[in-house]
């Protein structure tokens, strides 16, 4: 087993990128056919723009957690209901990426039908 690197005050050196285990959860939502298009547009533009193609399923994982993240009413809402059942949650450690994070697989229907 190899040792541990050390650097030269003798602290352990650590990766510089945290791996966080995300578990995907099977959902199903009807969305009207104008926003299941602009999802599979929005992965084209994120292609075309980066060269890389983010899955569809966490494009929307990603823009409703924006959208959660951004919403102060609904922040502020939740450490209400939290204080209230005594949970306690930390509001500045509330959009930290958790060690293990739970996410939504929403699944659509493919849309075969729509030209992208």
């Amino acid at each position: 087993m190899p040792k541990r690197k050390k650097n030269e005050a003798g602290s352990v050196l650590k990766p510089l990128l945290r791996f966080d285990r995300v578990i995907y959860e099977k959902a199903t939502f009807r969305l009207r056919q104008i926003t299941l298009q602009q999802i599979y547009e929005y992965v084209c533009y994120v292609k075309e723009m980066t060269g890389g193609e983010p899955p569809s399923d966490e494009l929307v994982d990603r823009g409703m957690q924006r959208l959660f993240d951004a919403d102060r009413g609904f922040r502020e809402w939740l450490q209400r209901r939290d204080r209230q059942e005594g949970i306690g949650i930390n509001p500045a450690r509330a959009s930290e990426p958790a060690t293990s994070t739970v996410t939504e697989d929403v699944s659509v229907p493919l849309a075969q039908d729509l030209a992208i």
